[in-house]
């Protein structure tokens, strides 16, 4: 699971939404979301999508009608840098980042699993995180080299997903994203956007919301 943003091939023409994405293309973009949340992103990944082969992708990416916004965000953030080092804006992104989901921010932090959302307490781990363990051990799904978190963090659940669009049935992956997904993004979501209303990972935590539901409504078609 890496913050690779070269892997991804998604080539949609015109506005594109999930029902016009080949399985490998909807693959590609569960893998593009999960890297986005798996680590702040490094100037040299931010640089790449000043190069030929960088704006094809955001064009692709930006034709699906639920990942415009985090595109857009992409863009303006690379737009103001005024030299073509762009470390001064991934040090900003990676601010965020921290506030976020480092814990940082204190009580204005989006903690980025799935157990703080669906236990009472807001306690971590629990039997989400044991039952996420479960799941990658049973799909042999390994976090890259230097991925060191809970096994619910919502880049690993985004990972497993890229995994299943390739090697499990419909009615499966439609499970996995209500099971696993659906019950708590929103409310994460919600707290990106209190918290940094205006910032990178409000639009990228909004894009994953409108893409699961609409991948839902497509399986479950």
């Amino acid at each position: 699971m890496r913050n690779d943003a070269g892997m991804t091939t998604v080539e949609p023409t015109g506005k594109a939404v999930v029902s016009d994405l080949t399985p490998a293309e909807r693959a590609d973009v569960y893998r593009w979301l999960s890297g986005l949340f798996a680590r702040e992103p490094a100037p040299e990944s931010l640089s790449f999508y000043r190069s030929a082969e960088g704006e094809a992708l955001l064009e692709g990416l930006g034709g699906i009608e639920a990942l415009e916004p985090v595109v857009l965000a992409i863009r303006a953030r690379i737009s103001r840098a005024t030299e073509p080092d762009l470390a001064p804006i991934a040090l900003e992104i990676a601010g965020e980042f921290a506030r976020l989901f480092l814990g940082v921010g204190g009580r204005y932090s989006a903690p980025p699993y799935q157990s703080f959302y669906v236990n009472a307490d807001g306690r971590l781990m629990q039997h989400t995180a044991a039952e996420m363990q479960e799941e990658l051990r049973h799909l042999d799904v390994r976090l890259g080299d230097g991925f060191f978190d809970l096994p619910d963090h919502i880049a690993v659940q985004l990972a497993v997903m890229a995994e299943l669009t390739q090697t499990a049935d419909i009615a499966k992956q439609a499970e996995y994203l209500e099971h696993r997904l659906l019950g708590w993004i929103g409310k994460f979501r919600d707290r990106c956007v209190a918290a940094n209303r205006a910032g990178f990972y409000a639009a990228a935590a909004g894009a994953v919301v409108d893409f699961v539901h609409a991948d839902v409504v497509l399986l479950r078609g």
